[in-house]
């Protein structure tokens, strides 16, 4: 009995022993195809410098992609937009001098807006010295909007200010193409279609789709006509409004004497035209003060009849 347990274990141990021998061979046999696999001197350190090699050659191709789209953001459609103000003391010169230098441009007038204005406002605007200003939107070719600029500055006016802006229109320009070109592939397929239907529903279907299809591509196509006025005639918005006195450079650099002696002299020309409109006011109000001067000559009387009476 105690011979078949000792046999019994024995038997155990050799299928255990055996089996240790099978896992150490397959790890030997895996090393033994691992390094024969790899070339001389390549071995997982190669490996892992492939690896961020490549990683680097990604990284170097995503970034020429995104500097590829950057440069493709600064586009190529743009309207540019320029808005002008100036004061001058002969308005009449001054816009004269404006309309000429748009026609030599060849530019024109797409608005103006001409107004009155009273320095002080106290008097009557029939009566009191009126000012004029007015605003233009002008249309220069873009292609002569810097000379159009150079031109102005030789003009006898004070420049205010000077904001010249762009608009990056690319994007929408060339998604508005995209889908125009849609349209017209599908309308001539539609076209292509109409000839070929024979049943009369079938017709009336392709003629709804097909009118559809050339309203939404004339839209568009008005759309890109608009775009490209907008970009080859530049928006200029200009105003100009007549003074009776322009300060010298507006306080600009002045000196604090300066700007003493200019106060000084803005306050007397301020005084000189509130004492015109004042007066010029004053003289609208004479029938309102005789009657009221009327009125309280009348009361005193009365007070002094009723005064007498009493007394008596």
């Amino acid at each position: 009995m105690m011979r078949k347990w000792l046999g019994f274990i024995l038997f155990f141990f050799l299928i255990l022993s055996g089996c240790a021998g099978d896992d150490n061979g397959n790890d030997m046999s895996d090393a033994s195809n691992a390094s024969d696999t790899s070339e001389p001197g390549q071995g997982v350190g190669y490996k892992n410098e492939m690896s961020e090699d490549m990683a680097i050659e990604e990284e170097a191709e995503d970034g020429a992609v995104s500097d590829s789209q950057g440069e493709q953001l600064i586009g190529d459609k743009v309207i540019r937009r320029v808005q002008l103000e100036y004061e001058t003391l002969d308005f009449q010169k001054t816009t004269q001098y404006v309309l000429d230098t748009v026609s030599d441009y060849d530019g024109y007038i797409e608005y103006s807006d001409e107004s009155s204005y009273s320095p002080s406002g106290i008097a009557p605007r029939e009566e009191s010295r009126q000012y004029r200003q007015i605003n233009y939107l002008f249309r220069i070719p873009t292609d002569s909007l810097d000379g159009f600029l150079k031109d102005l500055k030789g003009m006898d006016a004070y420049k205010l200010s000077e904001h010249v802006g762009t608009e990056d229109i690319t994007q929408t320009y060339r998604d508005t193409e995209s889908r125009l070109n849609v349209l017209l592939n599908k309308e001539t397929r539609l076209n292509e279609l109409l000839e070929q239907a024979e049943s009369i529903e079938a017709i009336l279907q392709i003629e709804n789709s097909l009118s559809e299809t050339i309203a939404e591509r004339e839209e568009l196509q008005s759309r890109l006509d608009t775009f490209d006025n907008l970009m080859d005639y530049t928006e200029v918005h200009l105003s100009v409004v007549e003074r009776p006195r322009i300060t010298n450079m507006h306080g600009e650099g002045l000196s604090f004497w300066e700007r003493i002696s200019e106060a000084f002299v803005n306050s007397f020309y301020a005084f000189y035209y509130f004492i015109q409109d004042a007066f010029i006011w004053l003289i609208y109000a004479i029938p309102f003060i005789l009657i009221i001067v009327a009125l309280v000559g009348i009361g005193i009387y009365i007070r002094t009849k009723i005064i007498k009476k009493r007394k008596k």
